[in-house]
């Protein structure tokens, strides 16, 4: 393409766009050197992504398949004009509940059109939405929705249980929605609100609150290392500072077809949210699979085929999981690009996209303080296996030293990956956290807490987490929170998690535990570990790894050393 028109038969408005069709300038050196972000004074997202979309009313927004478990799956098209008019009904209702602008509203549900309406309705209120994962038990529950204080929470029926206990303690919370049916009442004589969602409705029209691109948007929470986790304020504007990267990972302005973009990260986390958003901008569909059971490979292979997906977002586990199944049965021509993120992907999982599934390959690098700040782009420059590639036009990505300055080019000039304030897309705030916020930054730099390094080229390779976190799957575990709920256990005097290498899911949750004096280092012990961490604090965050001790390194404050505890692993 030569820069001109839109993807495919999407029209896009290149003069009305806050970032310019990158492919326009030739190159990456051109695109890097001339492109300046030009965020708009007011900007929302709901107006940007779905209203201005909704004139035409056969747009297609949101393709959707929902898991059944004994029958057939449920298939669905969303059009914008739908999500327009189903998110100015809930914006009234919400209205009329009391949700005012800058009140946050809890979202734990799972499927996809319904949380991605309450989102819209939220943001053309002017308020704040916060997504929660489905997995969160009653503890992983109680500590966000205190600490956001949330005046209304939705929910599907299998979290009522653990949404109820949790809300329980929450004085701010004045609405309860069930997705699908009333909730019941929680523990206490807590005086609630309690609709089905379906009942929530009001005028279609309704006229989004002006916002600016400063305002706060959502809220998503992230593991941290050293306490609770941490809410993570985004204003409307991170969606601009998205479009970059979005165009060069998905390599949007260089093919013919029309794009339909396969989403797959949980709406729980920003890598889900944005991919929609990202969408949508540009006025393409996403395609949605609502599955209630674990990863399923085929499914992939079979949703390319019959949905006609031309980009996949598939991280390294999921792709490791396919390169295992035999994908010669299912047309997958449609695929043309693969964005993958979360851990490096290696060399034999970037040939078996390139050459098994025929498509391109990409990797994005980004967290939650700041999504899609580098990228590769096999239309601009050659793709190492394993790089993160160069910093997204737009973006002042730097290795540094603890003092903020740049560190040189090689393997031997490890330091921390850095991010230039003002950025569109960074973090506004760590939400009741001043002091966290104040410490993310050296300088004018944000501190990702991750350790890479420059190649001579200028490419970014990722090295380590400067911190304990541990990715596992593509999940952010804080062992921290890990190690609050298992030493809650009578049968536990201490523990210290770490994560260790797992061939399938990049790292895995391994507990060192020391019994109390009278209990029984056994299997059973273990079972029962794993069962608690499952169902009060997350599903994903339960130690796979569990080995007793009969002591733990610690500080003389008694902190636990996890850094000894990783090296003995490692030993």
């Amino acid at each position: 393409m030569d820069g001109d028109g839109g993807f495919g038969s999407v029209e896009v408005d290149w003069d009305a766009e806050p970032v310019p069709n990158l492919a326009s300038y030739g190159s990456y050196e051109r695109a890097r050197g001339a492109f300046e972000f030009d965020v708009p004074e007011t900007f929302n997202i709901a107006t940007d992504t779905v209203t201005r979309h909704a004139d035409e009313r056969g747009r297609v927004a949101m393709l959707q398949r929902i898991e059944r478990t004994g029958g057939p799956d449920d298939e669905r098209t969303h059009t914008f004009w739908q999500l327009e008019r189903r998110s100015n009904e809930l914006a009234n209702a919400l209205r009329d509940l009391g949700v005012e602008r800058g009140d946050r509203v809890a979202i734990v549900g799972s499927r996809s059109d319904r949380v991605m309406v309450t989102h819209l309705a939220c943001w053309k209120l002017g308020a704040i939405s916060v997504p929660l994962s489905v997995l969160y038990g009653p503890d992983g529950l109680a500590y966000r929705l205190g600490d956001c204080e949330p005046t209304a929470v939705f929910a599907d029926p299998a979290q009522f249980d653990a949404v109820g206990e949790a809300v329980a303690d929450v004085g701010s919370v004045a609405a309860l929605v069930g997705y699908g049916e009333v909730p019941p009442a929680p523990p206490g004589d807590r005086d609630l609100r309690r609709l089905a969602f379906a009942d929530l409705s009001g005028s279609h029209y309704f006229d989004a609150v002006e916002t600016a691109a400063e305002d706060p948007a959502f809220v998503l929470y992230t593991s941290g290392t050293t306490g609770r986790p941490k809410g993570v304020l985004q204003a409307h504007r991170a969606l601009v500072g998205w479009l970059p990267s979005f165009q060069m990972c998905f390599e949007l302005p260089w093919h013919d077809a029309d794009p339909v973009l396969y989403a797959t990260p949980p709406l729980a986390w920003i890598g889900g949210i944005n991919l929609v958003l990202g969408s949508w901008h540009y006025g393409f569909p996403a395609f949605r699979y609502d599955q209630r059971t674990g990863f399923d490979p085929e499914a992939v292979f079979e949703n390319v085929e019959t949905y006609g997906t031309t980009r996949a977002v598939l991280v390294p586990a999921m792709l490791k999981g396919m390169a295992a199944v035999d994908e010669t049965e299912y047309d997958l021509s449609a695929l043309e690009v693969v964005m993958s993120g979360s851990e490096p992907v290696t060399e034999s999982l970037y040939d078996y996209v390139t050459e098994t599934l025929g498509a391109n390959l990409n990797e994005m690098y980004g967290q939650t303080e700041a999504m899609h700040i580098v990228t590769t782009c096999t239309q601009w420059f050659d793709v190492q296996p394993g790089s993160l590639g160069f910093p997204v036009p737009g973006h002042e990505v730097e290795v540094i030293d603890e003092d903020g300055e740049p560190k040189g080019h090689g393997e031997d000039e490890v330091g921390i990956i850095g991010l230039q304030r003002p950025d569109p897309a960074m973090f506004v705030e760590l939400w009741n956290d001043p002091e966290g916020t104040d410490a993310k930054f050296v300088g004018d730099w944000m501190n990702t807490d991750d350790l890479g390094w420059k190649d001579e080229d200028g490419r970014f390779w990722f090295k380590s987490r400067a911190d304990n976190l541990i990715i596992s799957r593509g999940y952010r575990i804080g062992p921290a929170e890990v190690e609050d709920s298992i030493v809650q256990l009578p049968a536990v005097a201490n523990v210290g998690v770490v994560g260790v290498p797992d061939e399938n899911q990049g790292e895995a949750v391994k507990a060192f535990v020391r019994p109390a004096e009278d209990a029984t280092a056994d299997d059973d012990l273990k079972d029962r570990i794993r069962e608690h961490v499952r169902e009060n604090l997350a599903a994903y965050q339960y130690p796979r790894e569990i080995e007793f001790v009969d002591d733990l390194p610690t500080t003389v404050t008694g902190k636990i050393q996890r850094h000894e505890l990783a090296e003995r692993e490692e030993g």
